[in-house]
């Protein structure tokens, strides 16, 4: 490499790039560069190598969506939903609605796979139900996977034989803290689901100026030692008329930086596929990060009934995003690949 006159940098970096992953020591060290260094540009460029390199520079787009929400026990502070601030009234979107908006994702058949969110506490029968709409509605190469509160195992089971190949779950920064939940609980659905069978996807998040690196890193470790397949890192959006309101956010390019560090870590993990960047920015895609969401219905981060109005990225957005950043095909839920061209975006309504 010889592109730092750094050694601990560049051994580190060397180690990252074999794809064996970093230690917690290691990643420490990376973030206490500014985002703006040489040596920061150097991690997000050896990142952004080894990912493209891995993962056959293809890009994936999931989707996600809100089906239910409404004031939520949860009580994160940083969410519109929660409780004790929320202006949000209980909704669930219909039947005839779902389909149109999965549809909408899917018209192109390039969704990888589709999210359906619920609110912490969520009805088991309601989404069983949206479960099997939504399987006779997506595209044969699109995967079905949940994002919903804690959950026990025997329910886990279930949502596994409805035909749910996995599910996203974190254990949050101030877990517990910042939220009405316990760590211990959100842990637990973690290996509740991993025992039932389904594939975990995480995220560190959600990522605020006053978080040190300790707990930033730390927080990488719970997917990576959960042997979860999908990372992400995700900073927090000051949300008008949340308690986050006033505190700002980190920048992009740091966000970036993270998700580079986490980038050379998590491959540590058998069977590691995506790194994902939110909310979606360029610099996180040429940092490691090849993963990008579209989102429709409800929003954590937004204070829109439906988010396609406001922060939610569309289909097109989201392609023309991973084909900006040098991103040659897209990867479908049956791991095939279509090629990502600029006849593509014309074609699927995405310039």
């Amino acid at each position: 490499m010889a592109l730092t006159k750094n050694r601990k940098l560049q051994e580190i970096l060397e180690k990252g790039q074999s794809g064996v992953g970093l230690s917690k020591e290691e990643c420490k060290y990376l973030l206490t560069f500014n985002e703006s260094t040489p040596e920061s540009s150097l991690t997000r460029a050896v990142a952004n190598d080894f990912t493209r390199k891995r993962l056959h520079n293809a890009g994936v787009i999931i989707g996600q969506i809100g089906i239910d929400i409404g004031p939520c026990v949860g009580g994160c502070k940083f969410c519109v939903f929660a409780e004790q601030h929320t202006k949000f009234e209980r909704f669930t979107i219909s039947d005839e609605e779902l389909v149109s908006k999965i549809q909408d994702l899917s018209e192109y058949g390039d969704l990888y796979g589709l999210f359906l969110m619920t609110m912490h506490i969520y009805e088991k029968e309601m989404l069983l139900h949206m479960i099997d709409i939504a399987k006779k509605t997506i595209s044969p190469t699109t995967q079905l996977w949940i994002n919903v509160g804690d959950t026990d195992y025997e329910t886990a089971v279930e949502l596994k034989k409805a035909g749910v190949r996995g599910a996203y779950h974190v254990c949050r920064l101030r877990e517990g803290i910042d939220t009405n939940l316990r760590p211990e609980d959100r842990l637990q659905t973690m290996r509740n689901m991993l025992d039932a069978g389904l594939e975990i996807y995480t995220c560190c998040e959600p990522i605020g100026p006053e978080h040190s690196i300790e707990e930033i890193v730390n927080n990488f470790f719970i997917g990576i030692d959960m042997g979860c397949i999908q990372h992400a890192c995700m900073r927090r959006v000051a949300v008008k008329g949340t308690p986050f309101e006033g505190y700002g956010h980190i920048t992009e390019l740091r966000l970036a930086q993270l998700c580079s560090v986490l980038s050379l870590t998590a491959p540590q993990v058998e069977g590691f596929k995506f790194m994902s960047i939110h909310e979606p920015n360029q610099a996180g895609f040429i940092s490691g990060a090849n993963l990008i969401t579209a989102e429709s219905g409800g929003n954590p981060r937004d204070t829109k009934k439906d988010t396609k109005e406001n922060r939610g990225w569309t289909m097109g957005r989201c392609r023309k995003m991973l084909w900006e950043s040098g991103f040659t095909s897209l990867r479908l839920g049956d791991e095939s690949h279509i090629p990502l061209t600029l006849d593509y975006l014309e074609n699927t309504d995405s310039i």
